[in-house]
């Protein structure tokens, strides 16, 4: 009776872990998860630096929260946007009450963090944006972002309404 039981145990977890395998495999990877964090950031790049912002000097410093803590974006990361010089990484940035700053140029900037990702097909992703200007001035919105032929493509914040 015990071997019959521990038997059919063994046999439950091995599934067990050969289905979670599976899923794992058919999760969109790592890549896909960086092509989506950069297309919601280069709509936040032409969203949030517009000619006053930029004559203003404001940079747009980049972070990810894959899942409960925020961090900096990689420097290989931050080499998609080498064509945009107010971009910057979250780490050479500081919120600060009053307002985020770019650290060592003491400019204005916008911290843009981007995470976690949920997953709603292997073609399309909703990602958690939360920009912050000031304590007083932040913003949380939830993206869509789909694969379309030519790549990822940030479609905008997500609009809930409630039924009329």
């Amino acid at each position: 009776m015990r071997r019959a039981l521990l038997t059919t145990l063994l046999a439950a977890v091995l599934l067990a872990e050969n289905v979670s395998r599976e899923a794992r495999s058919d999760a969109p990877g790592r890549a896909a998860a960086d092509d989506v964090f950069e297309a919601v950031f280069r709509q936040h790049v032409e969203e949030l630096l517009d000619p006053e912002a930029r004559s203003r000097g404001t940079s747009l410093c980049l972070g990810v929260d894959p899942g409960g803590a925020p961090q900096s974006v990689s420097r290989e990361f931050l080499d998609r946007f080498r064509d945009e010089p107010a971009v910057r990484r979250s780490a050479e940035c500081e919120a600060r009450p009053a307002g985020a700053v770019t650290l060592g140029v003491a400019g204005p900037a916008v911290i843009v963090t981007a995470g976690p990702i949920e997953w709603v097909a292997a073609d399309e992703a909703w990602v958690t944006v939360s920009c912050f200007w000031s304590r007083a001035r932040t913003r949380r919105w939830q993206y869509r972002v789909v694969r379309e032929p030519t790549g990822w493509v940030s479609l905008g914040p997500i609009i809930r309404q409630a039924p009329a």
